[in-house]
């Protein structure tokens, strides 16, 4: 696959959206969708970014034939482990269906390897859907390890509401 590999700029941010929700109907979970352009693009090129993303650019011929800029991206953000410091999450990776099957999204997450080397990181942690198989055997091809196995952790999250109502509780 003849992409470039280079990171998002201010530009990019509708397309990184549309890719953003083409990944939200492939996991099946359109519906927790909240995030709007605008709100992408504060958070990723505003005075201070609360997230990094490399994209991969189509030649100019091809960007015309599909009628998109990028065969897809990967969004990171810097993170901190208490035992092992500074660390990267990966919070997204996604290749368009029709790119698939050529070795981008190894490529994508060997820049994110790059990029935590070179920031000291000790780790890159992700969450994914367990029935995402094509995933799951990217990761491991790569080196990741199960942490739902070995020691047994689960992803949790706080919801919105649940934030909210927590922030206004006296902790006395």
């Amino acid at each position: 696959m003849d992409c470039t590999l280079r990171p998002a700029e201010a530009g990019d941010s509708p397309h990184i959206m549309r890719m953003i929700r083409e990944l939200a109907e492939y996991e099946k979970i359109p519906h927790f969708m909240k995030l709007t352009e605008e709100v992408l693009h504060r958070d990723g090129f505003g005075e201070t970014p609360w997230f990094r993303c490399v994209v991969a650019e189509l030649p100019e011929k091809s960007k015309s034939e599909a009628g998109v800029p990028f065969a897809g991206y990967a969004l990171f953000v810097n993170s901190y482990s208490s035992w092992t410091g500074r660390t990267l999450h990966l919070e997204d990776l996604y290749v368009s269906p029709k790119f698939r099957g050529h070795g981008l999204g190894r490529r994508l997450m060997k820049k994110v390897a790059q990029e935590g080397v070179r920031s000291g990181c000790s780790h890159i942690h992700l969450s994914v859907l367990k029935w995402n198989t094509p995933a799951i055997s990217l990761y491991h091809s790569l080196g990741a390890e199960n942490l739902t196995e070995e020691p047994g952790y689960q992803v949790m999250i706080f919801p919105e509401e649940a934030l909210r109502n927590m922030a206004i509780e006296d902790p006395q």
